[in-house]
């Protein structure tokens, strides 16, 4: 399915914050939870499977949390895959680098699913979630298209061209992950590419 329109960070947070219910977290021995990518031969194409280690279910899935991936304009992913009774979108998020720049400048994908049925349970794992990022053409042709609607034009020298300036795209296969589950007992880590590249089939 495709992303839907970003919205900013903190009333992500918020939304997510109010829809949480009031748990302890209880840590268990082996309490972890395990990303895996795999990376398409096309270079800008990305499959997720979230394996539950933990004690209670998975809510939540970020990919790219606090991870400096400088995303602009022309680097929105093409489509969001979810599975079946979740969402996916993407968020611009301040860049904590430069706090005192008010414009996000960093990108993370988000997924929720609002129906306890359809959360990760304990000992399970979840395919589906997916990403697709443009080529360097239609990131080059989206970043003019963003300039032009400002009526300004974007003031780059010719060389390289620009289609060059976005590839290779960002490797979404080496980037930190957070989940949210339904106590308090987030967990976050690096997602592991697993496995060589696969033949593109988006």
């Amino acid at each position: 399915m495709k992303g839907r329109s970003p919205m900013f960070f903190v009333a992500t947070l918020a939304t997510v914050a109010a829809a949480a219910p009031v748990e302890d977290c209880v840590k268990q021995p082996g309490d972890d939870v395990v990303v895996k990518a795999h990376r398409f031969s096309d270079g800008r194409s990305y499959a997720y499977l979230v394996t539950n280690n933990g004690a209670t279910p998975i809510r939540n899935v970020y990919i790219g949390w606090g991870a400096f991936i400088e995303i602009d304009y022309s680097t929105e992913p093409m489509s969001i895959g979810s599975p079946d009774g979740w969402n996916g979108m993407y968020v611009f998020v301040p860049d904590p680098r430069w706090p005192q720049s008010h414009s996000p400048r960093l990108i993370q994908y988000l997924w929720e699913a609002e129906d306890p049925e359809t959360w990760i349970q304990p000992g399970r794992s979840l395919s589906g979630f997916s990403i697709q990022l443009p080529t360097p053409r239609e990131a080059a042709l989206a970043y003019r298209r963003f300039f032009e609607s400002l009526g300004s034009v974007a003031e780059l020298p010719a060389d390289p061209p620009l289609e060059e300036r976005f590839d290779p795209p960002p490797d979404l296969a080496n980037v930190p992950f957070q989940v949210a589950r339904s106590g308090a007992c987030d967990a976050e880590g690096m997602v592991e590419l697993d496995g060589a590249p696969k033949a593109a089939d988006t």
